[in-house]
């Protein structure tokens, strides 16, 4: 071997090592592989590439062994790290590379909490609601809006797949006691499930609630293809931006939306499923189509997204609360486009928590997001109060 080619070698050992001993402190947000380092947002993610060795080349499973067990979590990470090696085994040197650099580059930011901004949560300060829609944070995307004894949940998801088993291709399923816990917070009676993107606890909490589900052809596709899931294909309601839709108290206006891009592409990009079996592994819950959603009850109006670019901005349609994901830098470059369009007496961030930490373990910012960017431009647009919440912390949106 040339020394070029030990240089190489010795470079992905260093990788190797300190993303798997990075690994038992990971704390980031959800599921993608490593693009193409010229499309990448440069000014974000180029420290965390430059620390990786982008340069690398050649990858051998020797790489693998150099990881070691450095914290106290024991048997549990132990376990993790050697599936970790035994699939990396198989798997060819690109995507070991891609792997090694997603856990590298979300692994090595920690996330701060809601302590350093006690001033802008909000919480109902008792257990009777207040007239008005009330509104609770699930986590990542999700949301429970309640009024008049009614709710509408919009992508709720309780488990928290870590990032390893997501970025080997693992089998993924639903984590059933997290689910539970999580229902636990959940109102009696659901009126339906809006998806504006993401699946995985959908079929499960559809069959508890036997709430009908709203989303995109390829997410209503993916439901229909789980027949242990419990789900009646009459609960599916496939809808497309424009379609509207009227249950109970509440009316539902579908809008268009993108993704943003991680690493310069979106995450399982495919339009539609492929086959016709059960989703096993992240890559085949596909994103699909993403939808916006904006609900009116009550003389409230409530706009929704998990994020998107400033190519599909929300129409110009002014709301009490705008719901706006800013989990990647492509959603909070589209931040000031969209609050000038909505014009929210209240603003929202969304989709920037840590969602590979368990819910108990409390809320902690992604290390992808930058909520100090966020708060500062909203200062700047002065269009709206900006407020956070807390997981399972309901606030009644207040009647002008």
């Amino acid at each position: 071997m040339t020394q070029a080619g030990n240089d190489t070698e010795d470079n992905c050992d260093g990788i190797a090592s300190f993303a798997f001993c990075c690994f038992g402190r990971a704390a980031c947000p959800i599921t993608s592989v490593a693009g193409d380092a010229r499309s990448m947002d440069r000014a974000f993610y180029r420290p965390q590439l430059v620390r990786a060795g982008w340069s690398v080349r050649r990858c051998t499973l020797r790489s693998l062994q150099l990881g070691k067990v450095h914290n106290a979590r024991g048997i549990r990470q132990a376990n993790l790290q050697l599936a970790a090696r035994r699939r990396f085994g198989r798997i060819g040197c690109k995507e070991l590379k891609g792997a090694l650099l997603l856990l590298l580059g979300f692994s090595s930011v920690s996330g701060a909490g809601l302590n350093s901004y006690t001033d802008l949560i909000v919480k109902d300060p008792g257990a009777i609601p207040r007239n008005g829609v009330r509104v609770m944070y699930l986590g990542t995307n999700g949301y429970q809006f309640e009024f008049d004894g009614h709710a509408l949940l919009v992508d709720p998801y309780f488990s928290r797949v870590d990032l390893l088993s997501v970025a080997l291709g693992s089998r993924l399923q639903p984590d059933m006691a997290r689910v539970a816990e999580g229902m636990r917070h959940l109102a009696p009676k659901v009126d339906a499930i809006l998806i504006t993107h993401g699946l995985l606890d959908v079929p499960i909490v559809m069959s508890k609630t036997q709430a009908r589900l709203i989303a995109s052809d390829s997410a209503v596709d993916i439901v229909r293809r789980l027949p242990d899931a419990g789900v009646s294909p009459k609960q599916c309601d496939a809808v497309t931006p424009g379609d509207v839709r009227r249950i109970g108290p509440w009316k539902i206006r579908v809008l268009p939306a993108t993704h943003d891009r991680l690493f310069g592409k979106v995450p399982f990009n495919q339009p539609e499923t492929h086959g016709s079996g059960a989703p096993q592994r992240a890559a085949d819950w596909v994103c699909g189509e993403p939808l916006a959603f904006l609900i009116e009850v009550g003389g409230q109006r409530i706009y929704i997204d998990s994020g998107g670019t400033p190519a599909q901005l929300p129409p110009h349609d002014p709301v009490d609360l705008a719901v706006l994901g800013m989990a990647l830098p492509d959603s909070r470059a589209r931040l000031p486009g969209a609050l000038q369009r909505l014009e929210p007496r209240y603003i929202l961030p969304s989709h920037q928590d840590n969602f590979f930490r368990p819910l108990d373990a409390g809320f902690q910012f992604g290390p992808l997001t930058d909520f100090p960017r966020v708060r500062r431009d909203c200062e700047q647009a002065k269009r709206g109060r900006l407020i956070l919440l807390d997981y399972f912390r309901p606030w009644t949106l207040p009647k002008k």
